[in-house]
């Protein structure tokens, strides 16, 4: 089935994941979710909790939301720091105890269903913040995938793993075959553009802060590069100028 994650794919590709990357988004989210004023916070597809656990240590009050209960357990038996695990499906937040001061949605997490699915979640979202909240958003840059499609192959511990990329239209598909007697994992996504993704979140109710690549808000997204982040307000901002951001979208001011 499509989209779910397998425990192979898990092993595979978090079990030995930098702790130098988890540091650097950790201080991105950091910066742009000052406490006291973002505190509650909400990581969907939280996973193992790679992010969830240490916005815990830092002080921030998280509830992690995933459909994996195998994923749960593992963040539970990791976690010594309280957060909130919760098994759901990010189509449907409103049993969520919120409202939150963020959201976020990392690690290609938003996409998963058809554009009005799509839509309709990012809506949830919108509706899961209190008026002011931040929405962070990490999701990969289309124009990287329609350059680089086909096989690639890369060794893991004796096995060779092939993954397969095809893009249609803004549809990517990704296929990770592992080898003899284990099943591929089949991901798809509806991916965007810089410019498709800010005009869709502004047409829902929110504000771009931050875009960007790299976790950096001196860099711009770039079609070289596969991931771009978002921060987005429900709420009003300041407009300012920014040399380094998109041209065609506007940046507002943090409060």
């Amino acid at each position: 089935m499509t989209n779910r994650y397998s425990s192979t794919w898990f092993e595979t590709f978090l079990r030995d994941f930098s702790p130098v990357l988890t540091e650097r988004e950790i201080a991105f989210l950091a910066r742009h979710l000052p406490q006291p004023a973002y505190w509650r916070v909400l990581d969907l597809c939280c996973g193992l909790g790679r992010h969830a656990i240490p916005l815990a240590a830092r002080g921030y009050q998280v509830t992690g939301l995933d459909r994996s209960t195998d994923a749960l357990a593992e963040a539970r038996r990791r976690d010594r720091t309280g957060v909130a695990w919760v098994a759901g499906d990010m189509r449907d937040l409103a049993s969520l105890p919120g409202p939150f001061d963020a959201v976020l949605s990392l690690s290609q997490s938003f996409g998963y269903f058809d554009a009005t699915t799509n839509t309709a979640v990012l809506r949830q979202i919108h509706g899961a913040l209190r008026p002011g909240g931040r929405f962070i958003l990490d999701i990969y840059h289309r124009a990287f995938f329609a350059a680089h499609q086909g096989d690639r192959a890369r060794e893991d511990q004796g096995r060779t793993i092939v993954e397969r990329k095809t893009l249609a239209g803004d549809r990517l598909t990704v296929q990770l075959d592992y080898g003899p007697d284990i099943p591929p994992d089949v991901f798809e996504w509806q991916v965007y553009t810089p410019d498709e993704i800010c005009a869709l979140a502004a047409a829902i109710g929110f504000r771009p802060l931050v875009v960007c690549r790299e976790f950096d808000e001196s860099r711009a997204p770039d079609p070289a590069v596969p991931r771009m982040q978002f921060v987005f307000e429900r709420g009003s901002g300041r407009p300012i100028s920014n040399r380094h951001l998109h041209r065609k979208t506007t940046v507002f001011e943090q409060r």
